[in-house]
């Protein structure tokens, strides 16, 4: 009777984390956002604060203001960072008074600000899950993964009632792991994603469309139209731990921040 009820408030609390992780609100959108996402808040979307600072260093470096180093760092090629340039690239240039791994600059106080302003605008749209909702429903799942171990060890378990504690706990974790974007947001990423298939063979004789491609798409296109940045700047790797790392990220505290970003998906 125990392992039934423990294996029934499981998937009590599944259900409800499913809702509140997966409601797509009230307001339905079909295909495009109400209105034009810029390729920072595209790349916030497709990847989170990782993807949002990735896109603004690439503009950077189409604009003309950061060069790789050719060490797996970036560095300032100009004297001020051009007009016209969105909120978060203008923070990750200010930030950057030396050669700096693209990562260790994601963990400047300015560029998290910058970076919390692109995600909230999403968030407030419903395209991407708030951090407050995000945290509900991992309060709600961490019950779930109790159930199976749980009837285990209490040894009266039926082979059915086992079997669904096993399965909330699978359930649990895709629930855990999913994107931080909404099925609405994802919807609107698909769209653009069709509409837009042809950036991802842009070159930098196009900038707009080759940022708009590397919002979009990510790895693949940084890997196939930017390789000689991506591999001169690092901006795919991990940086080096350690005090010798720069960007005045240790080794302890990097482990934190990669911890961080690992759960912030």
């Amino acid at each position: 009777m125990i392992v039934e009820v423990s294996t029934g408030a499981a998937w009590l609390l599944l259900l409800v984390g499913a809702g509140l992780r997966l409601w797509p609100g009230r307001q339905r959108v079909r295909g495009r956002s109400y209105r034009p996402l810029s390729p920072v808040e595209i790349g916030a979307l497709r990847d989170g604060d990782r993807g949002a600072a990735q896109v603004a260093l690439v503009e950077l470096h189409l604009l003309g203001a950061v060069a790789a180093s050719g060490s797996g760092t970036v560095r300032r090629a100009v004297n001020s960072v051009p007009r016209g340039a969105s909120a978060l690239a203008r923070a990750q240039y200010t930030v950057l008074h030396a050669k700096a791994h693209p990562r260790l600059l994601q963990g400047k106080e300015k560029v998290q600000a910058a970076t919390r302003e692109v995600t909230g605008s999403l968030e407030r749209e419903r395209l991407r899950l708030s951090g407050g909702r995000l945290a509900a429903v991992r309060v709600l799942l961490l019950p779930v993964f109790t159930a199976a171990p749980a009837g285990a060890i209490g040894g009266h378990e039926t082979p059915a009632a086992l079997a669904l504690a096993l399965a909330a706990d699978a359930l649990a974790v895709l629930l855990w792991v999913l994107p931080r974007s909404t099925r609405r947001g994802r919807g609107v990423l698909d769209a653009l994603r069709r509409e837009n298939a042809d950036t991802r063979h842009a070159t930098e004789q196009q900038p707009d469309r080759l940022l708009l491609g590397v919002a979009l798409f990510g790895e693949p296109v940084l890997r196939g139209q930017l390789a000689a940045f991506v591999r001169d700047s690092g901006l795919l790797t991990r940086p080096k731990a350690g005090p010798g790392a720069g960007g005045g990220l240790g080794g302890e505290a990097y482990a934190t921040k990669t911890w961080i970003d690992a759960m912030d998906t």
